[in-house]
């Protein structure tokens, strides 16, 4: 990350003027040294008879990188603008919602690439996540959460291949990196039939996920395969349940011969298969490629 520089800001000052003002800390002022014949600015500290009020004491702080350029929430959202619209869509919220929510949350203070949401701890600490996409995804389910009336939850039955269901698995483990890919898409596999059995895409549930009413509907495959992978991130791997017989012990249970508990051995087999399918298969999967994979579905259902 660029280092920043603190500056205080004229008002209403056209970005491309350069005026460098004096600033006053503590027991004296700071100037620059804007001789242009040096490579490096110097700092000159005046002592304390200097007793004139700087000019702006008053005005907002502005922060400025090495390039005498200021990057804001907006400006930042704008630059990852496509995972922004992806996961809107994933959510069912309204891109311009999600893009003001944000900026709100970030207009007092720099916003936090990794907690771009400023989701705080049952202690008010701000968490702290492993990607810009990991925070603004469980920004999302936190928002989701607390602002029912902004989701769209219409459901749309996934009635694309197999590859795209795949893909989905390799970006969202990227994303919940504690979740082992080939382990994922094979369990998937596993239930689904390769995420080739109708009924199971018709719910945009690729994981075989219950309710006590039966099979647990998804709004969209794209939000289904996220639960999924974030039920693997924080029920299993987060839990030390690591391997496919840890998962099975409590994803896909038995009882053996001898009365114990343990990972249905019929299961194992068929996630283990999918696991010899899937191998070599982990190649990156940009959203970019989402997106145009979305595109490409909707073009075919109609």
């Amino acid at each position: 990350m660029k280092n920043i520089m603190t500056f205080k800001a004229i008002s209403n000052m056209v970005c491309t003027i350069a005026l460098v003002l004096p600033l006053h800390i503590g027991t004296g002022v700071l100037v620059p040294n804007l001789d242009t014949n040096t490579k490096t600015d110097t700092i000159a500290v005046l002592d304390d008879s200097t007793k004139e009020e700087p000019v702006l004491t008053k005005t907002n702080v502005v922060l400025l990188d090495l390039n005498g350029e200021y990057c804001d929430t907006l400006c930042y959202l704008t630059q990852n603008i496509e995972t922004v619209e992806f996961f809107s869509k994933t959510f069912g919220i309204d891109k311009d919602i999600i893009i003001n929510d944000l900026v709100a949350r970030n207009s007092t203070e720099k916003y936090i690439e990794n907690n771009i949401g400023r989701l705080t701890d049952d202690n008010g600490n701000l968490k702290s996540y492993s990607s810009f996409e990991k925070g603004l995804v469980e920004y999302l389910f936190d928002y989701a959460k607390n602002n029912p009336s902004a989701v769209d939850d219409t459901k749309v039955q996934y009635n694309g291949g197999a590859d795209y269901v795949v893909n989905l698995i390799k970006y969202y483990t990227s994303i919940y990196d504690n979740v082992d890919y080939l382990t994922a898409v094979s369990i998937g596999a596993a239930e689904s039939g390769y995420y080739q059995v109708k009924y199971m895409l018709n719910s945009n549930n690729i994981y075989g996920g219950m309710s006590s009413s039966g099979l647990i509907k998804y709004k969209n495959i794209e939000y289904g395969v996220l639960s999924y992978i974030r039920l693997l991130s924080t029920n299993y791997y987060g839990r030390g349940l690591n391997t496919k017989e840890a998962i099975g012990y409590v994803y896909c249970p038995t009882v053996n011969e001898n009365g114990v508990k343990t990972a249905s051995p019929h299961w194992l087999g068929l996630v283990s298969k999918a696991m010899d399918y899937y191998k070599n298969t982990d190649t990156e999967v940009t959203v970019s490629m989402l997106l145009n994979g979305w595109c490409q579905v909707v073009s075919d259902e109609r």
